[in-house]
């Protein structure tokens, strides 16, 4: 992937903008005294970078940008990450991870006429395999996705959600 630095610089100032809209809302409950609420969005900003920085320890530089570009592009959607720190290296599967990612993303587009409300909380795990588990939650037409028939791929239909499980040998 050949990045692009007019791409780059738009990423980063929409990072910056909207690390500059949570210490401003930070700062304003703060001046106007309500430390309790400007306790929490503190909290809550510190918790955000934290999982930001977990995420970009993990050495597929090409995953992990889609990853923030796709959070930064995408507010209608929540994204949130788990990360079960293993020396074993992904890399290798680094683009496979884009595709499948991006063919997720559009599979769900597609089936769900929109992105609008969703929760996906992404688990990267190790077990002599790499798993990366997409949990998705917030549309009631979930039940009635379908992705193509991927031989990386395990999809269980749950009550409330829907677990996109893709497995990397």
């Amino acid at each position: 992937m050949k990045l692009d630095v007019h791409e780059v610089l738009q990423l980063i100032r929409l990072y910056r903008h909207d690390l500059m809209n949570d210490l401003q809302l930070v700062h304003g409950y703060a001046s106007m005294k309500q430390y309790d609420v400007s306790m929490d969005k503190l909290n809550h900003l510190i918790a955000k970078l934290s999982e930001e920085r977990t995420l970009q320890t993990i050495d597929a530089p090409q995953f992990v940008y889609w990853l923030i570009k796709f959070k930064l592009e995408h507010k209608e959607v929540t994204l949130e990450f788990e990360l079960d720190e293993d020396k074993q290296s992904v890399e290798p599967y680094d683009q496979e991870l884009v595709t499948d990612a991006e063919a997720l993303i559009n599979t769900l587009r597609h089936e769900l006429g929109s992105l609008e409300g969703l929760h996906i909380r992404i688990e990267i795990k190790y077990d002599h395999q790499w798993h990366i588990k997409y949990r998705v939650i917030g549309h009631e037409e979930l039940k009635k996705v379908k992705m193509d028939k991927q031989a990386n791929l395990m999809v269980e239909h749950k009550e409330n959600e829907v677990l996109f499980v893709f497995s990397y040998k």
